[in-house]
């Protein structure tokens, strides 16, 4: 069985050695990156376009043959080829099982796909043909994503400050050629200064409605009834849907009762917010345990039952979902304030 994790990815990614490979894993920006990458390698600096072929993976489950004949032919003028199979629903057995029975010569298959089960029918096929390998690809953590800003900024002479680096941490990591780009455009921006601001990510990157997002989480939960109305306009503003905004606080309120569970049994505050996915952003740690201390059970389990009834008033009466979601975030705040004022 032969599923690479870890550096093994990465000396396999600089010296490729199997006929066939399947690259596969929620993170599609990563799958395409290694995808690009590995076919580079084998390929080398001086390989032509013709030596590339593309086959979109819903045709070829239509047409298995059309690998097999791809795979097997010869250049016009020799050298290595590589063959990209694009992500399908369907199943594309037919197709490789010939080429895992006898490999071809100088020619690489990368086969991309999507989230794929242990018990899926193409992963226990690679994984068990010793002519394959099989490439998983996972969002990355907090030290992948250091090694991604690294290479993004640290190796041009920018620096990232400590709370830049922890909001950058809590905004990027689901999509490899998504986080990248925006560490791009991060170096850009930041182009001529010594280091890189919390300030500087706020203004640039893309997601940083994330960041706003739990600025009104963080104010209604506390009581501040002027702070979490600003963040909510500015989110409304910004286009993000009343309903959003009411799922996004529901399951903030799910996470603090989940964490006031973990304090009811003994741990502490700071143990119950690392067991946090995703844990919170440092800059709302003190906030997060003030919650932790005004927020009882019961008082969760009835707003829990309020915002679910309020988030479907909003599906059901779009006109009045800013409205539905404005009294609802109100009485959110209000309920903080008045368990302060015991």
């Amino acid at each position: 069985m032969t599923v690479l994790q870890g550096a093994s990815i990465d000396r396999f990614l600089s010296r490729p050695d199997r006929s066939l490979v399947l690259i596969y894993g929620p993170d599609r920006g990563l799958v395409q990156e290694r995808s690009a990458a590995i076919i580079a390698t084998f390929l080398g600096p001086d390989a032509d376009a013709m030596s590339r072929t593309v086959l979109e993976g819903d045709r070829l489950a239509d047409a298995p043959q059309r690998l097999v004949e791809e795979a097997y032919s010869v250049p016009m003028f020799g050298g290595r080829t590589a063959i990209r199979v694009t992500p399908t629903s369907e199943s594309l057995l037919r197709a490789i099982e010939p080429l895992l029975r006898q490999p071809p010569r100088d020619c690489l298959i990368v086969i991309e796909a999507g989230d794929l089960k242990r018990s899926a029918p193409l992963r226990r096929l690679v994984e068990q043909a010793e002519t394959a390998v099989a490439l998983p690809c996972y969002p990355d953590d907090d030290n992948a994503l250091d090694r991604l800003i690294a290479e993004e900024l640290t190796a041009h002479g920018i620096d990232v400050s400590r709370d830049a680096r922890e909001a950058l941490h809590h905004l990027l990591g689901g999509d490899r050629l998504a986080s990248r780009g925006e560490l791009r455009k991060l170096a850009s921006y930041a182009l001529g200064q010594p280091e890189v601001s919390l300030e500087d990510v706020e203004a640039v990157i893309g997601d940083a409605s994330a960041l706003a997002v739990d600025s009104l989480l963080d104010s209604a939960c506390t009581g501040d009834a002027a702070a979490a109305q600003t963040a909510f306009s500015r989110l409304v503003a910004s286009g993000t849907g009343a309903g959003s905004i009411l799922g996004a606080l529901s399951r903030h309120l799910l996470q603090i009762a989940e964490a006031r569970t973990r304090v009811e049994a003994g741990a502490t505050a700071d143990a119950a917010m690392r067991a946090m996915r995703p844990p919170p952003f440092f800059k709302r740690k003190e906030a997060m345990r003030r919650q932790l201390a005004l927020w009882r059970r019961d008082m969760l389990e009835q707003m829990l039952e309020t915002l679910l009834t309020a988030e479907g008033e909003t599906r059901r009466h779009g006109d009045l979902a800013e409205a539905i979601a404005g009294r609802a975030l109100l009485l959110v705040t209000h309920t903080a304030r008045r368990e302060i004022g015991r």
